[in-house]
């Protein structure tokens, strides 16, 4: 018997199969949401972890429409492999004869219409495959554009940190270079008090020396006076009354001894 196959069984080997169940913002090499893949070169850095969820959630909530687009697949191939033995039964029936029974006939109109029934539950469930089907690519556009978004906000964000940490290292540097001169500067001015210090003592031992024998022999004399002043019995004289006096105040060869 020529089998009319009126109920095209669904294809549950599915060109919408589940797709690879790997975590939604793990990278793949030669494809992206939608087929809008930028190949290896398309890395994405780690996520924080707010986002990290809101995309394990989408991808959650894919996985469950896929796994009752499927439950809805298998029920609708049972039901059209029945209504199509049914089909396959009545058309049988006919071609063996017309004289049938009135239960039989009753028996055949009840199929009918269990098989009208059918063919709504199979239109109906064509209908919500369909729309599963537009539910899906509208979370997968969705995934797309959040994962794009993300994308975007991230690299912004590590642009943003690396800019700072560059004028960070550009102040840094800069304080060291200040740090740096005025320590240079301060080595030159000490090098150069220095110099001064050595200049003043030796301008003072020059003037120290200049005069130095006229005041030695001027020392001698006038402790020779005051030796003959204490051998004669005579009144010492205060310093400031001495003869030399002028001459040996500033002196320590002044000795009143």
């Amino acid at each position: 018997m020529a089998n009319n196959n009126a109920f095209p069984p669904l294809d549950t080997s599915m060109n919408n199969a589940p797709r690879n169940a790997a975590s939604p913002t793990s990278p793949h090499p030669g494809s992206a949401v939608n087929g809008n893949g930028a190949g290896p070169a398309n890395y994405m850095a780690t996520l924080p972890v707010g986002h990290q969820q809101d995309l394990n959630f989408l991808y959650a909530q894919i996985q469950e429409l896929g796994g009752i687009l499927r439950s809805n697949r298998e029920k609708v191939n049972v039901i059209t492999q029945t209504a199509e033995e049914v089909a396959r039964r009545a058309n049988g029936a006919l071609g063996d004869g017309e004289g049938m029974p009135e239960t039989e006939r009753a028996r055949m109109r009840e199929i009918e219409r269990e098989l009208a029934k059918a063919k709504q539950l199979v239109e109906a469930y064509k209908h919500e495959q369909k729309e599963n089907t537009n539910l899906i690519a509208m979370y997968e556009d969705a995934l797309g554009t959040a994962t794009e978004q993300i994308r975007n906000y991230c690299g912004g964000i590590e642009e943003r940190f690396l800019a700072q940490r560059r004028h960070y290292n550009n102040l840094l540097q800069q304080e060291k270079d200040d740090h740096l001169q005025s320590r240079l500067e301060k080595d030159h001015w000490f090098a150069q008090t220095l110099k001064v210090c050595e200049m003043i003592r030796t301008a003072y031992r020059l003037r120290t020396e200049e005069w130095g024998e006229e005041y030695t022999i001027i020392s001698a004399l006038q402790a020779e006076v005051r030796c003959y002043r204490r051998l004669l019995g005579m009144e010492v004289e205060r310093p400031e009354d001495e003869t030399g006096w002028p001459y040996l105040k500033d002196l320590p060869l002044n000795d009143q001894a």
